[in-house]
């Protein structure tokens, strides 16, 4: 009781920090030029506004577009207020329309800091955060003091139930996040952050971003060529279209590559992940600064990703997967807790952290002969040989069904080119497909693989899954195969085509760790037995 006397009131309605009247101004606008600005200059909207209102009267409309944006950020600014009640937090907000918002804290899963480099001046930060199904933020505090956005999270930690989690001791489990124990995990460095820029998949997200912008840059060229003269190479390469092919296609993967790297440090710079008691907290970014918070307790499912270039590069990132979130989705900011620029033996000694007796159960489960690296990469068993011959009659089936349906809409007999084109790709895509879909058994933990050329791998404790269903299609029924569906509070992991007895195995495993918890697997007459098939 005496920590929260000497902190800020915040039982007591607090409003936002004078500051925040400039704060969402500025990012209202920033906002708004990033989202339209490509759209405009792609189009070549804006040249033609210039040219048919004149330059004074497009100023003039701007300016009343911005002070209408300043006094709905000030009304905003007048009406936005929050406290705590007890455990629940309070927020009202809105211009025309009021609304409250109230989140229980034991409802809360993630809680994340943002300070932007034009924030730290005024030591102002946005504090967020999200309940189980959320798809975005639940509540977000645009800008508040940083002493009030400690005292909202401390408070709402004390709030939240204390059961045991992994990784932490009995005492540090229920203690305050102020009287925890503080443990560095991981810091990254600048090789993980340059693996990471270079493997990650921003650059097909910055192409996109891009690709408005390359039209009016190709018209700007064709209309002034005099740009050009002071470039002979330039000239040369556009005499020989193959060579110019080469080097725009060269100059844009490197651009696209310094790009993503850029990215990766202004995000992940001085990324560091610590253990707190019962929860794990992570710092990171060079201009803006975020904290995000796990709470042990609620880590349903680790994924370990490995994009294409990952694999080359022999690195790839951790995602801890809470209640709610979408395995596979995209790699958001803010939304999904994310360690970066791994190696294969940090990702491994990080997951063993996350989920405590991980190595200990893929050990004694491999016994002396099982191949380093236990249940995190290696001992893996592939699906059924039968896999990779439905997915590629689905592929052709539905490229048919497709060219079909665009022959018949319009007439035109190329559309049947889909086919021959699945013909060629389906059996190696189905083969790719079929050699990354892998699962294995590591104690009470199930790992699953997936990917085409890349990897992603589930891993997670039996007693987590909620519902499972096992399915046989007719052709798995000749076989003896089955698919097993789980469904985790993170979202569902599938394994198809394995044999029957071993699906049924599995999951009855898996109701019985939900219904007794207990500390050691089935006998050894019920484990299904390994099979490379």
């Amino acid at each position: 009781m005496a920590a929260e006397l000497e902190g800020p009131p915040v039982g007591q309605w607090q409003r936002l920090s004078p500051w925040a009247l400039a704060i969402l101004f500025l990012g209202g606008l920033f906002r708004f030029v990033r989202e339209n600005l490509p759209l405009v200059v792609g189009a070549g909207a804006g040249a033609a506004l210039l040219e048919q209102v004149g330059l004074r009267e497009l100023g003039l409309g701007l300016a009343l577009v911005g002070l209408i944006a300043a006094l709905i950020s000030l009304l905003y600014y007048r009406r936005f207020r929050f406290r705590m009640d007890g455990d629940v937090l309070v927020v009202q907000r809105g211009v025309l329309e009021r609304r409250e918002v109230k989140v229980s804290a034991e409802r809360v899963q993630h809680m994340a800091l943002e300070q932007p480099v034009y924030m730290r001046p005024f030591d102002v930060v946005r504090f967020s955060l999200d309940t189980p199904g959320g798809a975005t933020a639940e509540v977000e505090l645009p800008g508040i003091r940083r002493a009030v956005a400690e005292a909202l999270q401390e408070r709402l930690e004390r709030g939240r139930p204390g059961p045991a989690v992994e990784g932490a001791t009995g005492a540090e489990a229920g203690q305050p996040p102020s009287e925890a124990s503080t443990e560095t995990l991981f810091r990254i460095g600048p090789r993980g952050l340059t693996l990471h820029g270079l493997a990650s998949n921003h650059a097909y997200v910055i192409a996109a971003l891009l690709a408005p912008v390359v039209q009016p840059l190709e018209r700007l060229a064709l209309r002034n060529p005099e740009l050009l003269a002071g470039l002979p190479w330039l000239e040369a390469a556009a005499e020989s279209p193959v060579l110019a092919l080469v080097l725009t296609v060269t100059a844009l993967l490197l651009l696209l590559v310094c790009v993503s790297v850029a990215v990766v440090w202004l995000r992940f710079f001085g990324f560091t992940l610590v253990r707190e008691g019962g929860r794990y907290l992570q710092y990171s970014g060079l201009f803006t600064r975020r904290q995000q918070t796990l709470t042990a307790a609620k880590l349903q499912s680790l994924e370990w990703v490995q994009t294409a270039a990952g694999r080359l590069l022999r690195c790839g990132y951790l995602v801890c997967h809470q209640y709610g979130a979408l395995p596979g989705g995209p790699d958001t900011a803010g939304q999904r807790f994310l360690v970066p620029g791994l190696s294969r033996r940090e990702g491994r000694a990080l997951s063993e952290v996350f989920w405590s007796g991980l190595g200990a159960d893929a050990a004694g489960r491999g016994g002396t002969g099982a191949p380093a690296g236990g249940a995190f990469e290696a001992g893996y068993q592939r699906v059924h040989r039968l896999y990779r011959r439905v997915l590629a009659l689905r592929l052709v089936a539905g490229a048919t069904a497709l060219a079909l349906v665009l022959l018949t809409l319009t007439g035109f007999p190329g559309w049947l080119a889909l086919v021959a084109l699945a013909l060629v790709l389906a059996w190696p895509v189905a083969w790719l497909r079929w050699r990354a879909v892998a699962w294995r058994r590591a104690g009470r933990f199930l790992c699953v693989r997936r990917g085409l050329l890349g990897r992603r791998t589930t891993l997670f404790p039996l007693e987590k899954v909620q519902a499972v269903t096992v399915q046989q299609s007719w052709v798995q029924r000749r076989r003896g195969l089955a698919t097993l569906r789980l469904q985790l509070a993170s979202g569902p992991v599938v394994v198809p085509f394995i044999p029957l007895a071993t699906a049924h195995a599995v999951a009855n495993e898996a109701l019985y760790r939900v219904v007794f918890r207990p500390d050691s697997a089935l006998g050894a007459e019920q484990q299904p037995e390994d099979q490379d098939l």
